[in-house]
């Protein structure tokens, strides 16, 4: 029998012309960087949306991509996409997970327009509309050097998994997993990990959740150090396993889990916290509640049932806590990720070491690497976005869809689920993400470091000064040695996935409570950057 091909088929979009125009004031550049002046409305001195829809259709641009501090929803207030354009019909929006996309057509002539944002591609980098241009076509001159048909698509999620698609190797086809084994994926994994450690507001209130620092009793703090991940999806991407998927019962799985810690696998178990534990969380379990997301129990003899990648439990059990499985799902060992992974490290790679570039347009296109690198990853668990739809008035709406419609000043804002198409079927794969988001957790409580074994991570600093973990990055308030460069004594030799220190700064800070008080400290230590660190270690050496 002939096996089925599964393997993605890559295409190559249309260059679509766009304008670069800073949101407050409508000016920027066109894609081959002429200026763009807004046409704005009679009585206003700043555009609003319909005025840079009507700007660029004046230079017969498909896309808008906003630069500048755009606009943030604020409770109660409708959304800045959510308002009334004469003349433009609102289309399919995207406004629910990411930066938000607009789409418009022209109601007599039925030009297109997507409004989009550039913070999508360089984060909140504070690029002009010339700059965000340059970053963009910097990025595609990176991106085309890593496979000469690589293209920019509309967003970096779509630009990452077509290069991945190039990118597979010839001798793998990524059959799918089958699909009850991706929608329990799909309801039993969970992204980032995030706790905040101080007690108070920001504080889980989960009775199984333990803080490791007392503001009330450690009321000030001398140090505060920000470490997080180098690429890290790119460092633990290799080797994943792929379908099909074979379901294993409570015996197969205890065996697997005790013959092979290093198996590509889900397992579901029954886990308890050590008598004697007292440091963070190491498993997700998911709040009876969807919308409060995960917690990460931690009180000593806490007992939970939940599902996670081999690789978590590989750190639970080397920390001492008792796992008992129930079932699990294993996959067939093979490498999809890569190639594709080896080819975005040596892009990231070679933008870092070119000191040739003006460094604003090296560090946007470094954003703009680590975007496509994170949201390829996510998408190959999303079955695609929600789309998010204005109408004039109730009749407008479907019946299916009416029962859900808020009403946001003269228009009704209502949602219409994702329907998968052939294209982005292909791109579905949870399972993929499922062990990158897993690996990356494990990694940020226990990793390796140039030292030699497990040297970096959560669990290698004292707990009474963990004050927190958001996604890759950890927060305290000493400074862990294994974070700094080899060169200083540390761990970080440079490669991808390694925890290294990106911040410290030293003086007398309230300890921090809630999670922006930990913002504030966070910048206040990536401003300073290592210079404090490398003062400190020469004044105790």
């Amino acid at each position: 029998m002939t096996e089925i091909d599964y393997r993605p088929k890559p295409w190559t979009p249309k260059a679509i012309p766009t304008i670069w125009v800073d949101q407050a004031t409508g000016r920027g550049v066109t894609s081959d960087g002429a200026p763009v002046r807004p046409v704005i409305g009679e009585r206003r001195q700043k555009p609003n949306l319909t005025d840079l829809l009507d700007t660029a259709a004046a230079y017969g641009a498909n896309r808008i991509m906003l630069t500048g501090k755009r606009p943030e929803p604020v409770p109660g207030v409708k959304h800045w996409l959510f308002v009334q354009t004469p003349r433009w019909i609102p289309g399919s929006h995207w406004i629910n997970a990411g930066p938000p996309t607009g789409r418009f057509s022209h109601e007599s002539t039925g030009f297109k327009i997507e409004v989009r944002t550039a913070e999508e591609w360089f984060d909140d980098a504070p690029l002009t509309p010339a700059q965000a241009r340059e970053a963009w076509e910097t990025t595609a001159a990176v991106m085309r050097a890593a496979d000469e048909r690589a293209r920019m698509f509309n967003s970096p999620a779509a630009t990452g998994t077509n290069l991945w698609a190039l990118s597979l190797p010839k001798n793998v086809n990524p059959v799918p997993v089958d699909p009850d084994i991706a929608a329990e994926i799909h309801a039993t994994s969970g992204q980032h990990h995030y706790d905040h450690l101080v007690a108070g507001a920001n504080f889980s209130r989960h009775e199984d959740c333990v803080p490791l620092i007392d503001p009330a009793k450690t009321k000030k703090i001398r140090e505060f150090a920000y470490v997080d991940g180098r690429f890290m999806y790119a460092g633990v991407g290799r080797e994943l396993g792929i379908g099909p998927a074979r379901r294993l019962n409570r015996e197969a799985a205890s065996e697997l889990l005790f013959q092979d810690p290093y198996a590509r696998a889900r397992f579901h178990v029954r886990f308890r916290v050590p008598e004697n534990w007292h440091h963070v969380g190491l498993l997700p379990v998911k709040h009876q509640r969807v919308e409060e997301g995960w917690f990460y129990p931690n009180r000593p003899g806490a007992v939970h049932d939940t599902w996670v990648d081999g690789a978590e439990l590989h750190v639970a059990q080397s920390a001492g806590w008792e796992i008992v499985p129930h079932e699990a799902v294993l996959f067939k060992k093979a490498r999809p990720l890569d190639t594709f992974t080896d080819r975005m490290t040596r892009a990231r790679a070679k933008v870092s070491e070119n000191r040739d570039m003006n460094p604003t347009i090296r560090q946007a296109v470094m954003s703009a690497l680590r975007s496509i690198m994170l949201h390829s990853i996510g998408a190959f668990a999303a079955g695609g976005r929600d789309e998010t739809r204005v109408a004039t008035s109730l009749r407008e709406i479907p019946q299916a869809y009416q029962g859900d419609a808020v009403q946001q000043g003269k228009l009704y804002v209502y949602h219409v689920p994702s329907n998968p198409t052939s294209r982005t079927s292909q791109y579905y794969h949870p399972e993929l993400a499922a062990q990158v988001w897993g690996r990356a957790r494990a990694r940020v409580l226990l990793g390796p470091s140039s030292i030699g074994g497990a040297t970096s991570g959560a669990l290698r600093v004292d707990p009474a000064t963990l004050v927190g973990i958001q996604g890759d990055a950890l927060f305290t308030t000493s400074l862990p040695i294994w974070s700094l460069p080899v060169d200083q004594g540390g761990g970080d030799d440079g490669k991808t996935g390694r925890l290294r220190l990106q911040g410290y700064t030293r003086g007398e800070y309230a300890t921090p409570e809630t999670l922006r008080q930990r913002a504030a400290l966070k910048a206040r230590a990536e401003r300073a950057g290592l210079d404090e660190a490398l003062r400190a270690i020469a004044e105790v050496a």
